[in-house]
């Protein structure tokens, strides 16, 4: 399952936003229902997204540019 890079950035913490460097991996643990993302900043660091919580930014994030699509 491949992941939006913009919208797992949005659940690092400000912290992690200034020192990010690259994603390793990100994964779906089903058993779970969440994503793990490992990413580099600039140790190697992993954060655990709810699947609910991406998912609806996902929404958001396709609704507002059809909406953008439209003006």
């Amino acid at each position: 399952m491949k992941f939006d890079q913009d919208i797992l950035f949005d659940f690092l913490s400000d912290e992690d936003k200034k020192s990010f460097m690259v994603w390793d991996n990100c994964h779906l643990n089903p058993s779970r229902d969440s994503i793990v993302a490992t990413y580099r900043a600039p140790f190697e660091e992993r954060i655990i997204i709810p699947l609910d919580e991406y998912e609806l930014r996902v929404r958001q994030k396709e609704r507002e540019e059809k909406l953008n699509s439209l003006l």
